[in-house]
């Protein structure tokens, strides 16, 4: 019976292993399965190159807008295009400033 059975499943051939991935630059596989980067990924300034941003373009006042709301990723802020930027400039109370919304709008954290 089940002695028998047991017996046969064990003297199987060992299942083949699986695919080694390459090793990778950013990322270590832990003995326990999860992925996790080896070091931390390079900062994005955070708000307070939002707020450097911002003061460049004369619009500092919303700094506290910007992190309120969560925009505090420069790289984030910086592709996008205007009709994202106006939904930005209402996130942000921006609006009440049709000149500093338009200014925003249109050039973003370019010179004009």
């Amino acid at each position: 019976g089940a002695a028998a059975s047991s017996a046969a499943a064990s003297s199987a051939p060992p299942a083949p292993s699986a695919p080694r991935l390459p090793e990778s630059r950013l990322f270590e596989l832990l003995p326990d399965g999860r992925t996790v980067h080896k070091e931390a990924p390079p900062p994005t300034g955070g708000i307070a190159a939002v707020a450097e941003a911002l003061e460049r373009v004369g619009l500092e006042n919303y700094v506290a807008a910007f992190d309120a709301e969560g925009f505090d990723d420069i790289e984030f802020l910086l592709g996008l295009d205007s009709a994202e930027r106006a939904a930005v400039a209402t996130a942000t109370g921006m609006d009440a400033k049709p000149g500093h919304a338009g200014k925003w709008v249109k050039f973003g954290f370019g010179v004009p």
